[in-house]
């Protein structure tokens, strides 16, 4: 009985793991102390990957921390790059360690303009824009919300698929939130600071959008979940075997062991390349839309230092928007540890 009880748990685990590669694949698309080089005279090429996973240079085969990048982006014309102008895009990982956010934090107070995604309400009053788990005609105290979506009542976004897929991605991320141990951005990046732009679709406009282009969440969770499986068959020997999983489910350290398994799958995943582009979807493609839009407004009111933080998921795509229609050039890259893969240190762990 034991055997096959854990030959069941095992089975359970792997569903578990291509649910939340899957999961989190979303994560980088739904809601540092080096500097960048100043020479920006060169086109370089730019970068196809945003996700990384970084090894301890002692042990190569331990991995040390899963880091996202920033990728900067300067103005062909060299007079206009002289003014200071800059794009930088900040790949997201939407759950990550508290330090991981907290850093963020510190990075996004030098721009003059922080760009980031959330599918809200805007706020009529001047507000944060109001999350879709958010929405309701009162608050807990009895206040009413006064945003955009009260007016009416009758929203695209109260479908019920659209609302069902919405609330499936928000337990399946408090379920990799707890399995990993990791902290939700929404709960430590400070959205209240006055450079920070609403840069993303309406919860209403993005179910139209679904709408119209035929797409849904259960469509989209099928797609990645096909690929997924396809990406597993294709990578069997990057794919975690039967031991490897085991030892996770009876470690002492899961968290750990659960997130070094995770991390190497994000690190080698390409499921993501489909969505994105002209004809992508509208969870990439037409919300970068609407990113590039608020950009343009950005830059054409004359602001110089600009952040775009996204899911890292659609850096790609608002890469090749920046070069062909903003008529810039990729310069740099540097990387933000997200997630810490060591061990905890022998002190640490007797405390």
């Amino acid at each position: 009985m034991e055997r096959i009880f854990v030959f069941i748990e095992l089975i359970f685990l792997k569903m578990k793991i291509l649910l939340y590669k899957i999961l989190l694949s979303i994560l980088f698309f739904i809601p540092v102390a080096s500097v960048f080089a100043n020479d920006s005279s060169k086109i370089k090429e730019v970068p196809d990957k945003f996700i990384r996973m970084t090894m301890n240079p002692k042990r190569p085969k331990i991995p040390d921390a899963l880091n996202t990048s920033i990728i900067r982006f300067v103005p062909k014309d060299d007079k206009l790059a002289a003014t200071g102008v800059y794009v930088d895009l900040i790949g997201a990982i939407h759950i990550g360690d508290q330090k991981y956010f907290q850093q963020l934090n510190r990075e996004f107070e030098k721009y003059d303009a922080l760009l980031y995604e959330m599918v809200a309400d805007k706020d009529s009053v001047g507000g944060q824009p109001v999350r879709f788990v958010e929405r309701q005609d009162n608050q807990p105290d009895g206040g009413a919300i006064k945003s955009d979506f009260i007016k009416n009542k009758k929203h695209p976004s109260d479908k019920k698929g659209f609302k069902t897929g919405m609330a499936v991605v928000g337990g399946m991320q408090l379920g990799a939130k707890d399995m990993l141990g990791l902290a939700f951005q929404v709960d430590w990046i400070d959205y209240s600071v006055k450079n920070m732009v609403h840069a993303d679709m309406s919860p209403d406009k993005f179910a139209e959008t679904m709408d119209k282009r035929g797409e849904s969440f259960l469509t989209l969770f099928m797609d990645l979940f096909v690929q997924g499986l396809k990406q597993q068959q294709v990578n069997k020997n990057k794919a975690p075997g039967d031991l490897a999983l085991l030892f996770a489910l009876f470690s002492n350290n899961r968290e750990l062991v659960m997130k070094r398994i995770m991390a190497q799958q994000f690190a080698d995943t390409d499921v993501l390349d489909n969505l994105g582009g002209e004809n992508g979807s509208a969870i990439i493609t037409e919300r970068n839309i609407v990113a590039m839009n608020v950009l343009r407004k950005q830059l054409d009111k004359g602001v110089k230092k600009i952040g775009v933080f996204y899911g890292a998921g659609h850096l790609s795509d608002m890469s090749r928007r920046l070069i062909n229609e903003f008529d810039m050039k990729f310069v740099d890259e540097r990387w933000v540890e997200a997630w810490n893969l060591r061990l905890p240190s022998i002190k640490k762990f007797n405390k």
